[in-house]
């Protein structure tokens, strides 16, 4: 199958493999609000809410004094054709460093499958301001799936 990036696209096998590449787009000198996209895919008679509480389990796991904000359903994309997503907010501390992150989790229309999760994240090492979570609604609502 075709697998495109931002930069072009490749042949890999259609074989069954699971997309759980990332992309990080961060400021060069580490300020500032890192936003995060991440793929991943419903395991079989998985619901989204499922796919979202199984992560956090995990998550839970990973990282030290996690606690969740807010889980709350939204929609990502413009109002004509905005997809239903679940949003998460959540802090936590990694590595030592506490982190404040805003998370979209919602399913690929285009995805074949069905089963396909894109992973939405805004990541910051101090809570979200006015400014941040302006820019977080603003990406939310940029979104566009591939044709």
């Amino acid at each position: 199958m075709k697998y495109h990036i931002q930069e072009g696209q490749f042949d890999v096998p259609d074989d069954g493999r699971i997309d759980r590449s990332m992309n990080v787009l961060a400021m060069p000198d580490g300020s500032g609000t890192t936003l995060i996209v991440s793929r991943d895919a419903l395991r079989a008679q998985e619901s989204l809410a499922q796919f979202v509480t199984r992560q956090m389990n995990d998550l839970t796991r990973q990282v030290s004094q996690l606690k969740e904000v807010s889980r709350t359903d939204i929609a990502v994309g413009p109002a004509i054709a905005s997809l239903r997503a679940i949003e998460l907010a959540t802090q936590f501390k990694q590595n030592g460093q506490a982190l404040h992150q805003r998370q979209a989790v919602f399913l690929l229309p285009q995805d074949a499958t069905g089963k396909a999760v894109l992973i939405l994240t805004a990541s910051s090492p101090v809570p979200f301001d006015t400014e941040a979570l302006a820019l977080w609604r603003r990406t939310l609502e940029s979104f566009q799936p591939r044709a």
